[in-house]
C-alpha cells in the first residue's frame, strides 16, 4: 500500500511540474509572437521605436527604459520577456 501511495504522490508531482512547463512555454510563446510583431526591420532586437510603435506614452517609454538591462538602447527577446522591476516610489 505505502508503495502505491508513494507512487501515486511522484505520478501526481511530475504531473504538475509537466503542466507548469507547458504554461511557461505556452508564455514564451506569447512573447515572442508579440515580440516578432514589434520587430519591424526583423533584426532580432527592438528599438524604442519599435516598442513604443503602437502605444506612444511616457509611461512606455519608461517601460522599455526600464526593460533594457544592459542600456544598449535596444530590447532582446530576454529582456522584453521580463517585467521591468517596480521601481521604489511603486
Amino acid at each position: 500500500m505505502k508503495k502505491n501511495t508513494t507512487l501515486a504522490t511522484a505520478v501526481a508531482v511530475s504531473l504538475t511540474l509537466i503542466g507548469s512547463t507547458l504554461c511557461q512555454a505556452q508564455e514564451v510563446s506569447k512573447k515572442q509572437q508579440q515580440f516578432e510583431k514589434l520587430d519591424a526591420d526583423k533584426n532580432g532586437s527592438l528599438s524604442l521605436e519599435e516598442y513604443t510603435s503602437k502605444v506612444k506614452t511616457p509611461e512606455r517609454t519608461e517601460a522599455f527604459t526600464a526593460r533594457d538591462t544592459d542600456k544598449n538602447g535596444s530590447l532582446t527577446l530576454q529582456e522584453f520577456s521580463t517585467p521591468p522591476a517596480k521601481s521604489a516610489a511603486e
